[in-house]
């Protein structure tokens, strides 16, 4: 893989080499370990679903040594395919032969007894390094380790591996200058999405049960999506992760949130559930919203009313992202849902504040991170506009406006004095209200909507489309619970309706011309629908979310 340089160092390159040779002995040792479980066990082991899998450990079938061993070799040799994982933790087997030798077989044990998770690489890991994809952290491990993992290690399930991410969090090409890019299980010329690409690819191609990730504008639903598995961004204060890298440190009125990957919703019920109703989380972390998981909302059937758009008038998603929303919303009127339109107020105005709360400080943290480092070939174009200055932005958003809107909306996208910042959180602050207010007026249970623009797109193509993250940043911004649902994959109509300049017009706007050319030749890709509901009603988009996964595997 390329890279350009950036005031680059001869120091990060040797960094980058050592690395990369002391992460061969890392694997050679626990490729070792893995192999000593025959491949039939070891497959017959992996081949079980998350339930069958944990009660087999809960009954003694299956030892938690040979879980790992046969997960371990089974992400080896995934990894070796589509690059998703960055580090093996040597210290998951000691973890399992204390859990068998603690827990014999007929004693009672701890709820994830012995099942092996990944690491988003975000997350710390005591004595393990959290680079980011930058060569200036290598050599520094953490201290401390996620609450996440601490709370997931004491209910008996085992961190085995530590997952690839893109370079800074900043993209959905998951790709950096140390670990390489990540592939997409379905397509490994494409991305799997990001911030948590590695995570999302890793579950999807079945090398863990289940994977834990962050989501800033995005990070665990841009990912389920394009690796078709499930997963849901809670509101920010329904569970608290400390000891992670946010992403952007002090960022503007962006709600930041955590959760799980899994290859259904029942398991995202099951995973939350456990951890939402915990009272020992919320000691570890005290910001964590103490209210227990509502069974009751989950699984009261109710005929809902249910908003939903294809298009939120900032940008329109591609044929096939747009068809997958109309065909739910369809399903879920023949289940006898009331389903209405819902505009979203002030598109242009709600992209802008995004963008200016993502960057709050203009770039001038995010340019910081990336000097005198190496730059990763598909994070160069994005490091190359941060450079460009603000007073030339400006002109160049009245320059394109009549070719791109949102293009030039990117360009004055920008907060360059205290003054801006603080006008930008009141008016963020507003128009969260404005929205809910629209919500309230409608009656709304819950909304339907596209999980992103586009389906997966070759690693080139994420650095010219940072105009897609509105649609699932809007509801960090709003802090507002939102999951994604598989539903199915680009069909070959779809891919003939793009090229249709009738059927998907994109005249002479830059942004909506490289969507068409990023998203062409996507037959097979998989897609999905986002679920939105009001903060704090997670429960209630999780059973929408389940009621959805069904119509979609039903018809």
């Amino acid at each position: 893989m390329g890279n350009s340089l950036w005031g680059c160092s001869s120091t990060n390159k040797a960094l980058i080499a050592n690395n990369a040779e002391f992460k061969k002995t890392r694997f050679a040792k626990v490729r070792e370990i893995a192999d000593k479980l025959d491949e039939t066990t070891a497959k017959a082991i992996v081949s079980h679903d998350f339930q069958t899998l944990r009660q087999k450990l809960q009954d003694g079938e299956i030892t938690a040594v040979q879980a790992l061993q046969a997960y371990w070799r089974t992400a080896l040799d995934i990894n070796a395919e589509i690059n998703c994982i960055i580090d093996v933790i040597i210290e998951a087997y000691d973890y399992a032969v204390d859990l068998d030798n603690q827990y014999p077989y007929g004693s009672e044990k701890p709820a994830f007894f012995g099942i092996p998770f990944s690491v988003k690489g975000n997350f710390y890991m005591r004595n393990y390094e959290c680079t980011l994809g930058l060569a200036k952290f290598i050599g520094q491990p953490k201290t401390s380790e996620c609450s996440m993992v601490t709370y997931l290690r004491s209910e008996g399930a085992n961190p085995f591996v530590i997952t690839n991410v893109p370079q800074a969090l900043l993209s959905f090409v998951c790709s950096n200058s140390i670990y390489g890019t990540t592939g997409n299980p379905y397509n490994n010329e494409r991305t799997p999405g990001g911030s948590s690409g590695g995570e999302a690819a890793l579950i999807a191609a079945g090398g863990a049960p289940f994977g834990i990730g962050s989501d800033l504008a995005g990070s665990l639903r841009i990912p389920a999506t394009m690796c078709g598995i499930v997963s849901l961004k809670p509101s920010e204060g329904r569970l608290v992760v400390t000891n992670t890298h946010g992403g952007v440190p002090g960022r503007g009125r962006l709600g930041l949130s955590y959760g799980f990957f899994t290859r259904s919703v029942d398991e995202q019920i099951y995973l939350l559930n456990n951890i939402l109703s915990s009272e020992s989380y919320v000691e570890i972390s005290r910001k964590t919203a103490p209210i227990p998981f509502r069974h009751s909302i989950v699984n009261h059937k109710r005929k809902l009313k249910i908003g939903y758009f294809v298009d939120d008038g900032f940008l329109k998603p591609v044929p096939a992202c747009a068809r997958v929303v109309t065909e739910t919303v369809e399903k879920l009127k023949e289940a006898g849902h009331e389903l209405v339109v819902f505009k979203i107020p002030n598109s242009s105005q709600m992209a802008e504040l995004f963008y200016k709360n993502l960057m709050p400080d203009g770039g001038e943290y995010i340019k910081g991170l990336f000097a005198n480092d190496v730059i990763d070939i598909y994070m160069k174009n994005f490091v190359n506009l941060l450079k460009i200055p603000t007073f030339v932005r400006f002109i160049a958003s009245y320059l394109v406006m009549p070719i791109s809107p949102q293009l030039a909306l990117l360009c004055r996208s920008y907060v360059s004095t205290l003054s801006d910042l603080r006008k930008n959180q009141e008016e963020t602050d507003y128009y969260y209200e404005t929205f809910s207010k629209e919500w309230r007026a409608k009656g709304l249970d819950a909304l339907v909507c596209p999980s992103f623009p586009v389906p997966s797109v070759p690693h080139e193509y994420p650095s010219h489309l940072g105009a897609c993250a509105v649609s699932t940043g809007l509801f960090n911004m709003l802090d507002y619970t939102a999951g994604v649902v598989p539903t199915g994959k680009v069909t070959e109509e779809d891919d003939a309706r793009l090229l249709d300049e009738n059927a998907w017009s994109v005249g002479y706007n830059i942004v909506l011309k490289k969507m068409r050319e990023a998203a062409t030749n996507s037959m097979g890709m998989p897609l999905g629908v986002q679920i939105v509901t009001p903060p704090y009603c997670d429960e209630q988009c999780l059973s929408l979310m389940r009621e959805v996964e069904e119509l979609w595997n039903t018809n």
